[in-house]
């Protein structure tokens, strides 16, 4: 196992049992965004910094704070929910060209040994390769590590039952997705994605988690290159509600709730979690363009 694991200050870190969320850096940056929008919303705290080869180096000043004296960001940082077995874990490099696979296999190894009992990967998809029917509708999906793989082997009826007894079950993170209005990310879709791009995240990562057998659901939304702000805001604020029905989150973004304290059973209200955005986002994409020339 490649990653080291690096302490932050006096944090101690039980791993054990928790849930981990972390981006795959794909398309359009939503996941890295997402987290981002996670880790201000429920103010999360920096519990430790990772190192690992396949990964290219970084460092910078505080994304999340302007306030002196300032906190080093590094490529790879493990944030901790307070009060909850939450742990988000941000990702700002990507990883050396022709290394993807290495770095995946090595991520998902270090998740086993460390025991975390649930993976959420967050991305975003080519909004390009969507069909007609999908045109219409949310844009956001998930997609179960059990229908991945099947999918991989190019499986059209990539486990139907098991995938429907999942998504129907409210216990389950993929039945929590399917209540808050998330669809399951369809078979063609996965396979055209593998096909253009199974070489680069999410794919490998999923592929390595399934081989280490840890549970893992993607949650991802289909998007164009471009201001990826509103999408990226958008998965965070479903993610939130499925953490909030598995009791991992509270209403007020606090430590653990009652499974089940949050919103409507269909997923159509809003979050009340206000979110928040960090201040390192005031250049992401430039100014706004002037509407009164419109």
């Amino acid at each position: 196992m490649s990653v080291q694991l690096y302490k932050a200050g006096d944090a101690d870190p039980e791993l054990q049992g928790a849930v981990l969320v972390l981006p795959a850096v794909a398309f359009a940056n939503i996941g890295e965004l997402t987290v981002d929008v996670l880790v201000c919303t429920l103010k999360a705290q920096l519990v430790a910094r990772l190192d690992e080869p396949d990964l290219l180096a970084c460092a910078g000043n505080n994304a999340y704070s302007l306030q002196p004296p300032g906190l080093l960001a590094t490529a790879l940082e493990l944030y901790q929910v307070p009060g909850s077995r939450v742990f988000l874990l941000q990702q700002r490099a990507p990883t050396i060209p022709g290394r993807q696979q290495a770095f995946a296999a090595s991520i998902m190894a270090w998740a086993k040994q460390a025991g975390f009992a649930q993976l959420l990967l967050l991305c975003g998809l080519d909004a390009q390769y969507r069909r007609e029917q999908q045109l219409e509708g949310t844009q956001l999906r998930f997609l179960d590590s059990s229908r991945s793989g099947a999918a991989a082997a190019g499986s059209d009826g990539v486990q139907p039952a098991a995938a429907a007894a999942a998504a129907g079950d409210s216990g389950s993170f993929a039945g929590s997705c399917s209540a808050v209005g998330l669809r399951q990310l369809e078979s063609d879709i996965i396979q055209t994605e593998r096909e253009v791009h199974g070489l680069l995240p999410p794919w490998p990562l999923l592929d390595a988690a399934q081989q280490q057998a840890l549970p893992v659901t993607l949650l991802a939304t289909f998007a164009a290159e471009g201001d990826n702000v509103e999408d990226a805001l958008a998965l965070a604020g479903r993610l939130l509600r499925v953490l909030q029905l598995q009791g991992l989150v509270a209403e007020d973004g606090g430590g653990a709730a009652a499974a089940g304290s949050s919103g409507d059973e269909q997923g159509q209200g809003e979050v009340q979690i206000k979110l928040q955005v960090p201040c390192s986002w005031v250049g992401l994409y430039g100014r706004s363009f002037d509407k009164s020339l419109f």
